[in-house]
């Protein structure tokens, strides 16, 4: 994630990742996003630049989100 991403988030934040077992999951997709926590789409995976843009709808806590791509195999970066 970024370094001035806040705590609790709405809205879109970039994540940087460094692992991308994310991408076969979030192609298959297809452009309706995925959804990683309730509330929460990955809206954009870049894995040139090694980015993963969040769409959170109501408040969301960014650990929780760095958990659910933990769990699915991914390292975050800060």
């Amino acid at each position: 994630m970024m370094r001035d991403t806040p705590r609790a988030f709405v809205g879109t934040v970039a994540f940087h990742i460094e692992r991308w077992t994310l991408v076969d999951v979030i192609e298959s997709a297809g452009s309706g996003g995925w959804e990683l926590v309730p509330g929460v789409q990955v809206v954009e995976l870049d894995v040139s630049a090694g980015t993963l843009m969040i769409t959170a709808e109501r408040p969301t806590d960014r650990g929780d989100v760095v958990a659910a791509l933990c769990r699915l195999g991914c390292t975050v970066r800060d």
